[in-house]
């Protein structure tokens, strides 16, 4: 499964990921992140379901499912080289380039999982400094002292 620039084959993180094919600059859209808009959320998931819908905006989902939304497969990563960018009056969300992104580099974006949605999704981005959640980047200082304060104590 492949778009213009973006190819979809097996990642070291999880599953297929999302690759470029050529040579991205920072603030580059990347592709867009299709898919129905809602103001509904969508239904819980079971264990090993995969999700693609996002909250885009406070309120409104968008449920990337559809096979033709390649961009669904771009993995989560701490250190994360693209983001999602909704446009509002065009209605899309892009993944946009946040750093310069070489031709078979895998495409990541930060998910920002809430601190209880993070406890059902490990992360194996396979940063140094990785938490080892998926969870948003201004909630891994609380994720961490959290972890830190409920190990078993010698």
């Amino acid at each position: 499964m492949s778009a213009a620039g973006v190819a979809a084959r097996p990642s070291p993180i999880a599953g297929l990921g999302l690759f470029a094919t050529r040579e991205f600059a920072v603030g580059e859209r990347i592709a867009p992140y299709s898919g129905q808009a809602s103001r509904v959320p969508p239904p819980a998931v079971g264990p090993g379901d995969k999700i693609y819908a996002l909250e885009i905006a406070p309120g409104l989902w968008l449920d990337g499912a559809s096979e033709d939304n390649v961009a669904r497969h771009a993995n989560h990563a701490c250190h994360p080289n693209a983001e999602l960018i909704w446009d509002e009056p065009a209605g899309v969300a892009w993944l946009t380039a946040l750093t310069p992104i070489r031709a078979d580099e895998e495409i990541t974006f930060d998910y920002g999982f809430s601190l209880a949605e993070s406890l059902f999704h490990p992360c194996a981005c396979g940063a140094p400094d990785c938490v080892g959640r998926i969870i948003a980047t201004p909630l891994r200082p609380a994720l961490r002292r959290h972890l830190r304060f409920s190990r078993p104590r010698d």
